[in-house]
Order: structure tokens, then C-alpha cells, then sequence
């Protein structure tokens, strides 16, 4: 789930009390409406406590005008999605409220009632605040659920067609091989140890071809570090090794014995097996990683294009000038 879902869903957690006092308020004083949606309103009270939440949140990642558009962007946004539950006749049960309010005791580690009353009452609220609250976060959850992951398409033919536009960027196999080596070490100043090294290495290929295995040969006769695994490095891909190395154990047409390569202070003997072509991993051994991949960038387009359009469907007026204007060109710019 995206950052902007979470801030819907969860970013309000803290404001029930809040709510609920500006509710009790409203019978005493008319306060300043600072947005309509519908028939919901948005109240200046309650933009600020969400302005003030966020700012203490997100202290570091935006300007002061792009987060004061947000807050107020996903306030326009929980209405519209209260709205709808209604429409749906979607309600939260009250099991489902308190398997909710027993997550967030475990997610703060309040292991009895009086810390979790304690650690209420830091953030002004009452276990009956935190319980509407997570009533409301429910049913939103509900909604999208229903609206947006439901309509969610994983289907084998469309993880297919994701898969063939992703399998470049992800599931891309290179050549590999399963190689080994014997390495026949010179100084890079000395003429006669490169030759001593360049006449072993002959000698080597020579009992190579009379049928000597490769990994006794290995043993006896490397100076690398892999001497005592009888040469083995293992399955080796395309491009992993130095440029001389890797061209030398690649060579076209493929060969298990290819010919030795020379470095500035080395001989390199390699026996190359198993080579196996450039490819992709098989789109059923990365079906379920695909998905995950891809579920998060579709579910922010789906939830998107469903938010959108609820809003374009709805009345939304804003009344304050200066937010007005930072909705519209915030509007214009996404």
C-alpha cells in the first residue's frame, strides 16, 4: 500500500478526540467551514490539528504549501470515502474494532490497561475515540477494498503480459557456465618466469589432452586460491569475471577446454561446463514475485483513477482562497 493510502487510512488515528470535541463545540459556536464536500464539511479546526499532525510527521519532506495541499487533499478524500461506505452500507463490526484496538496495545508494546489509558491520554484521546476511529479506518479499508484491490487483476494472462514487459528490467539470466581454473602465477618484471610459466602451462594442457583429470591437475599444479577445490569457481555468468577472463572462458564457438588466457602476472587454464545461453527466468518460478512487484504501482494507479473519480462525480468547494488556488495548480501540475 502507497504512502498516499496510509496517510487516508492512518494518519487520523490521532485526531478522534479532537473530532469529537469540535463536534461537541459546534452546538456552542459557529465555526469557520473551510471546505465542502457534499454534504460533508470540512472545518477549520480540523485542518489545523491535521495540518499540525502532519507537520510533526513529515517535518522534512516537502514544503510548508505542499503539505498544507495534502492534508487538505486527504481530508477531501476521507469524506468522499465515508460517503461512499454509506452508499455501500458498509459498517465495522465490533469484533472487527477490537482486533483493530488490540494491534495498535501490541504495536506499542502496552502490555496492560493502565499504559494503554496512559499512552491514550498523551495524544488527548479515550479508549472510545480510538475505538470510533479505528471504526472509521475499518470501513475505509472496506471500501477500497471492495472498490479498488478487489478489481485488481492477477490473472495468469495479465502477470503474463506484466511479465513480458518487466522481464528485462528483472528477470534477465545471463550466460553462465560452471568453471574451473588453474592459475600459474609470474612477476610482471621477470621475462623468464613468465616464459618457466608459459612452458608449465603447455605441460598441463598436454596432460589435459592425454586424459589427466582437470581437478588433480588443479591441485597439484595451481597457484590460486582455489587450488584445494581442485580449481572449482563455481557456476560463473557473463560479465562477473575481469574482461581478459571472462572473454577467455566465453569464447565462440564454445569450448571445454579453451585456450589459455594471459594476464600481466598470470597464466589462466580453464575447464568450462554446463555453459548454458543468455535467457530469462521462467515467467512460473517468478510468477509470485512478479505480483509483488507489480502490486503496489497498480494498486496506486487503480486507487488513483477510483479517488479521481469520485471527486470529479462529487461537489467539492473550497473555501479558502489561498488553498483553493494550491488545489487547482496542484491539479494542474499532477
Amino acid at each position: 500500500m502507497k504512502d498516499r493510502m496510509k496517510r487516508i487510512l492512518f494518519a487520523a488515528a490521532g485526531l478522534a478526540a479532537a473530532a469529537a470535541a469540535a463536534s461537541l463545540a459546534g452546538a456552542e459556536l459557529v465555526e469557520r467551514i473551510l471546505a465542502r464536500v457534499n454534504d460533508r464539511l470540512i472545518t477549520q479546526s480540523e485542518y489545523d490539528k491535521r495540518l499540525e499532525v502532519a507537520s510533526k510527521s513529515f517535518r522534512n519532506t516537502g514544503d510548508a504549501q505542499e503539505m498544507r495541499v495534502t492534508v487538505l487533499e486527504d481530508l477531501i478524500r476521507e469524506k468522499l470515502l465515508e460517503e461512499r461506505a454509506k452508499e455501500m452500507s458498509v459498517t465495522a463490526t465490533d469484533e472487527e474494532i477490537m482486533a483493530a484496538v488490540t494491534r495498535v496495545k501490541q504495536q506499542y508494546n502496552l502490555a496492560t490497561d493502565a499504559e494503554f489509558d496512559a499512552a491514550l491520554a498523551q495524544t488527548g484521546m479515550t479508549r472510545d475515540d480510538l475505538k470510533r476511529q479505528m471504526s472509521e479506518t475499518i470501513v475505509m479499508q472496506k471500501v477500497i477494498g471492495r472498490e479498488v484491490t478487489s478489481r485488481m487483476d492477477f490473472s495468469d494472462d495479465a502477470l503474463r503480459l506484466e511479465y513480458e514487459r518487466k522481464k528485462d528490467q528483472y528477470y534477465a539470466v545471463p550466460e553462465n557456465a560452471r568453471v574451473s581454473e588453474i592459475v600459474l602465477k609470474f612477476s610482471p618484471t621477470d621475462p623468464e618466469a613468465r616464459a618457466a610459466a608459459a612452458t608449465k602451462a603447455e605441460e598441463i594442457q598436454a596432460k589435459i589432452k592425454a586424459g589427466t583429470a582437470f581437478a588433480d591437475l588443479a591441485k597439484e599444479y595451481s597457484q590460486g586460491g582455489t587450488k584445494d577445490r581442485g580449481g572449482d569457481l563455481g557456476v560463473v555468468s557473463k560479465g562477473e569475471l575481469q574482461e581478459a577472463l571472462d572473454a577467455g572462458i566465453f569464447v565462440q564457438p564454445p569450448a571445454e577446454y579453451p585456450p589459455a588466457v594471459l594476464t600481466s602476472d598470470s597464466i589462466h587454464l580453464f575447464h568450462v561446463t554446463d555453459r548454458k545461453v543468455a535467457g530469462y527466468k521462467p515467467f512460473a518460478e517468478v510468477k509470485e514475485d512478479l505480483k509483488k512487484r507489480i502490486s503496489d504501482d497498480m494498486y496506486e494507479k487503480r486507487f488513483t483513477e477510483y479517488m479521481d473519480k469520485l471527486r470529479r462525480d462529487a461537489f467539492v468547494k473550497i473555501y479558502d482562497d489561498d488553498l483553493a488556488k494550491l488545489d487547482a495548480n496542484t491539479k494542474k501540475t499532477s
